[in-house]
């Protein structure tokens, strides 16, 4: 059994640190505008959990950032984040909805 748990731990640390890696590139490109890379990495580690990521692209899709703008898209990836624990996504998502 313990060995069970340390190779799920192990497992568990290298699919988050790939999700944080596609993070790290999405927000290098977002950085400098490329706005279709930044969603694809964003996009990538979003769908593995990362709740960086997906609060990310709540960023992207509220303001139209490479996407088309949608609130309703914008409003779902920040609940994903929120339910992640990202500190910041309760925030985006209650002033989302009081502009909605």
């Amino acid at each position: 059994m313990t060995r069970f748990l340390l190779l799920f731990s192990m497992v568990a640390t290298l699919f988050a640190a790939t999700a944080n890696a596609d993070n790290a590139k999405g927000e290098e490109a977002y950085a400098k505008g490329d706005y279709a890379v930044a969603f694809k990495e964003f996009s990538e580690a979003a769908e593995k959990g990362d709740m960086n990521a997906q609060y990310n692209l709540g960023v992207m899709y509220e303001h139209g950032n490479g996407v088309d703008q949608s609130d309703k898209k914008a409003a779902e990836w920040y609940q994903k984040a929120a339910d992640n624990g990202h500190p910041e996504a309760p925030m985006a998502l209650q002033l989302l909805y009081e502009y909605f």
